[in-house]
């Protein structure tokens, strides 16, 4: 391992405001009752968009939150790789083996001079605002974040109260397909929507859900994503 001279640029080589419900936000919930309160992370913070939504409210509930990140850059035949947050601040870049020059870094991304194959570990500092919505009424929410061409929207299910239409709690573990050991610190995205991490028991608790099936994409340092291994394992249905 070596470590890698970087430089950091404040300018933004992207145009969006990106929005994630997170279940430890939420008491786990991840559908909500009408009139029920859902709270979102804002990235990048700091910036004070104008806030709007297609049924209820939307305020800040506070603004410019810090958190610590750390995960692997990986280039494939590539010059450029993204974080999974906005970078605030560049603690350490470290290159796993390979020495593939100095990256540069533009809010989320990660910029190489050539095309190279290579894993950088980097820790970060990122930057979120926490957003409340309430919605008065059972229906499907649109908020909304604009500020100065940048933008970004996001869709809040607020109809848990209807009538037979949702189960009970669904827990997700997550487990090596081999050994059946339980994984920790695995992130989960269900129809394309990050869900939240595994804990110390491989659980990610995704609140009340309704029936149907689901698209599920796992990942986890070490191990292939489940959308690229050869494993039945990119769905889950809810009866």
């Amino acid at each position: 391992m070596a470590d890698a001279d970087f430089t950091f640029k404040k300018t933004s080589d992207t145009d969006i405001f990106r929005f994630i419900l997170e279940p430890e936000e939420n008491n786990g919930t991840t559908v909500f009752a009408s009139g029920g309160t859902a709270r979102l992370k804002l990235f990048p913070g700091g910036m004070n968009p104008s806030l709007s939504v297609t049924c209820g409210s939307a305020s800040f509930y506070g603004t410019a939150y810090r958190q610590t990140v750390t995960e692997f850059v990986v280039f494939k035949d590539s010059r450029k790789a993204s974080a999974s947050f906005p970078v605030e601040k560049i603690l350490s870049a470290v290159w796993q083996g390979r020495q593939a020059g100095s990256p540069v870094f533009s809010e989320s991304s990660v910029i190489l001079k050539e095309n190279t194959t290579a894993v950088l570990r980097i820790e970060y500092e990122t930057v979120y605002d926490l957003v409340d919505v309430t919605c008065p009424d059972p229906v499907f929410c649109l908020i909304s974040a604009e500020k100065d061409g940048r933008g970004g929207i996001f869709a809040l299910d607020f109809t848990d109260d209807l009538a037979g239409t949702y189960n009970r709690t669904v827990i997700l573990t997550v487990r090596d397909a081999c050994t059946k050991k339980k994984l920790e610190d695995a992130h989960v995205y269900l129809n394309g929507k990050y869900a939240g991490k595994s804990d110390s028991e491989g659980r990610v608790r995704l609140g009340s859900m309704k029936s149907g099936t689901y698209s599920l994409l796992v990942e986890k340092d070490g191990y292939k994503r489940t959308d690229a291994d050869n494993i039945c394992n990119d769905i889950f249905t809810v009866s």
